[in-house]
């Protein structure tokens, strides 16, 4: 009998590999995430005050638009390759496969988006330690999209539309991490605490991590029970 962490190890396992073979799918993000950081300012005055302090928000907005690019398809191909009815014939341990599943999918999407944080600390003349809250915040609040996003794109599988679906749903649930995650950095810019923001950024985290695994498992079993 195969235990709980043996499950997770191996659904751990063939996420990397999958993923490492899709490397494409992960350019393509890096390269969206690139470009709105890039692109998004030019439509601003060229005043480094005004870009100070939006550039917050730009991040994260960057942030949750290349997140969503990426996570739409995370269940469609096992859909499609009839993975989940496997999962779901087989009496495994469902949240838990999901769950690592997801966190493969973040930490494959996050550290590129870390490995990219002295680019954009320089674009916006971030100085050293306002670059590390932008990646300690980015580590604290990314989880909780993630799951949000794959929350909202098991709602799509098998739906043509699946895209303007995941968004309506996915948007409003990822306000308060928008806003937390922004201020931390605002408040950094500022020289203020910055605990309370990644504390509640965590928090929302180690909710999501612990609780979304379930309602996705449920919602597969729901949507698939036919």
């Amino acid at each position: 009998m195969i235990t709980s962490i043996q499950l997770f190890i191996r659904q751990f396992h063939r996420e990397i590999l999958l993923h490492l073979r899709q490397l494409k799918t992960l350019l393509n993000v890096c390269l969206f995430f690139v470009m709105l950081i890039v692109f998004f300012p030019l439509t601003l005055p060229p005043e480094p005050a005004i870009l100070r302090t939006v550039v917050p928000g730009i991040i994260w907005i960057a942030v949750l638009l290349s997140f969503l690019l990426s996570s739409e398809r995370i269940f469609q191909d096992d859909y499609e390759h009839g993975v989940i009815e496997q999962w779901l014939i087989s009496g495994e341990n469902l949240p838990l496969l999901i769950a690592a599943k997801i966190l493969v999918h973040w930490l494959i999407n996050v550290l590129p988006l870390l490995l990219l944080s002295p680019m954009v600390a320089v674009l916006f003349s971030l100085s050293l330690k306002e670059m590390f809250i932008l990646a300690l915040s980015l580590i604290c609040g990314t989880p909780a999209i993630l799951f949000l996003c794959a929350l909202a794109s098991v709602f799509g599988i098998g739906v043509n539309q699946r895209s303007a679906l995941i968004v309506l749903i996915l948007l409003p649930l990822t306000l308060p991490l928008m806003i937390f995650g922004s201020a931390a950095l605002t408040m950094a810019m500022q020289g203020l605490d910055i605990l309370a923001y990644l504390a509640i950024l965590t928090a929302i985290s180690l909710l999501a991590a612990g609780f979304l695994p379930f309602a996705i498992a449920s919602v597969m079993r729901v949507g698939l029970a036919d």
